[in-house]
């Protein structure tokens, strides 16, 4: 997903932009309000005036320079009546509209308040204010203020967002393990205490994953129950072949036994694969019964097992040996089945005459152990499914090539158990599929 499609980045834009338009909108509308205007003053306004004549010492206007003289609150500014150019331009703009009115003013002009003129002896008299939240900085540095509320704005936005995100990440953390098989939602428990959408949301899942853990759990039994009800009857079957044999004296029944036999042998291969499979998803990490051996000569070891397989179908085997002191902590009894596993599979699909490969590719903390033949390969977009049980691909690989799609399953549960992962690619011709394995599990 790409990151402006996040949910996370969609709502943070939404509330960034809304709550960025608001404040121009406020700022705009204090700025309309706040429009320099002049109008007539009140009774009370221009006895203020000349409360101030009468009290507080003028600051005389000289040079334009009124405002580093002027104190907080109230001040009374005085100028000669022929000199009215020595004050500041906004005020000589308000003495001026106050002449061509001929009234005192009450008026209002870039941050000041001015109440005014009052002729005495000569002099002008004008009472000037500045607002107080404007004093606070001063012209140059005032726009820092709308640059901190843009900032303030953004981390309360972000932290908004990062509050309702993080528990729908924790979900979607949840939900691929869930997928993978993985039923631990541990991760969700601090969210059941919400009382909102994703507090209910996370309840569903932790139920949902509750009832799927039964539902496989039960599903496993089954399996194994019926594998294991299987065996008694396939027992008896044996024996009876046996004694039909027996009987059959002149050896008139000889293909028919035989086939009975095959048939036997296979249906009691798939239920011990089906009851290896039950035992291995029962089993954890832990016990593991993990030794330390060199893989090369485990390798040649298990090579070695498949040499009459390999010459009956005349395979020139390649084999791309680890380094002699290349040593790992592995169950090694497991991984030489999942191993074997998938080198007679290799050997089953591979044509008589063509190569099969074995391989080594070791890295920092893993190793690659991949086997690769050159049969019919998989559609790609089966890849991922064939390490599922029972799973039948095409006609290439199904039952009567030997296969009952319990082997890669077998494989990728001995696999996970070490702390690894098997994928599956097309090499163009034929399949590798490859075991990554810890060094040390």
């Amino acid at each position: 997903m790409r990151w402006y499609r996040s949910l996370f980045f969609k709502i943070f834009l939404w509330f960034w932009g809304v709550i960025f338009v608001a404040m121009w909108a406020a700022v705009l509308t204090n700025e309309w309000i706040e429009d320099d205007y002049f109008r007539p003053a009140t009774q009370p306004e221009a006895m203020h005036l000349v409360h101030l004549m009468d009290r507080e010492r003028p600051i005389v206007a000289e040079g334009r320079k009124l405002w580093r003289k002027v104190r907080p609150g109230w001040n009374l500014v005085a100028v000669p009546v022929d000199m009215t150019s020595q004050l500041p331009h906004d005020l000589e703009e308000f003495a001026d509209e106050a002449g061509n009115a001929d009234q005192i003013l009450w008026g209002q002009n870039d941050g000041w308040l001015m109440i005014g003129p009052l002729q005495r002896q000569g002099y002008l008299y004008i009472a000037v204010s500045r607002k107080e939240w404007q004093s606070v900085l001063n012209n140059e540095d005032r726009w820092l203020v709308p640059l901190a509320i843009v900032v303030v704005v953004t981390l309360l936005c972000f932290m908004l967002v990062w509050s309702l995100t993080r528990p729908i990440r924790r979900l979607q953390r949840t939900v691929r393990r869930l997928a993978q098989g993985d039923f631990d939602v541990s991760g969700l428990r601090r969210d059941l205490h919400r009382h909102d959408e994703i507090g209910m949301l996370a309840s569903e899942v932790v139920d949902m994953a509750d009832a799927l853990q039964r539902l496989l759990h039960s599903h496993q039994q089954l399996l194994r129950d019926v594998s294991h009800e299987l065996r008694s009857p396939l027992t008896r079957l044996q024996i009876a072949l046996g004694i039909a044999r027996k009987k059959d004296q002149q050896n008139l029944l000889v293909a028919e036994h035989d086939r009975i036999e095959r048939a036997v042998g296979q249906v009691d291969g798939l239920v011990g694969q089906i009851l290896d499979l039950a035992r291995l998803q029962q089993t954890d990490s832990q016990q593991l019964q993990t030794s330390t051996h060199a893989l090369g000569q485990q390798l040649h070891d298990w090579l070695q097992n498949a040499d009459v397989e390999i010459e009956e179908k005349h395979l020139q085997l390649i084999v791309h040996e680890p380094a002699d002191s290349l040593t790992c902590d592995w169950d090694w009894m497991l991984v030489e089945r999942a191993f074997d596993n998938l080198l007679r599979n290799a050997i089953r699909f591979s044509p008589p005459g063509s190569a099969l490969s074995v391989g080594v590719d070791v890295s920092a903390q893993h190793l690659a152990l991949w086997v690769q033949d050159q049969g019919p390969g998989v559609p790609q977009e089966e890849l991922q499914r064939i390490f599922d049980p029972f799973t039948q691909v095409d006609s290439a690989r199904d039952h009567a090539a030997g296969g009952y799609g319990i082997g890669l399953a077998l494989v990728k549960r001995i696999v996970e158990l070490h702390g690894g992962r098997v994928h599956a690619e097309n090499r163009l011709p034929g399949l590798r599929v490859t075991m990554q394995l810890p060094l040390n599990s």
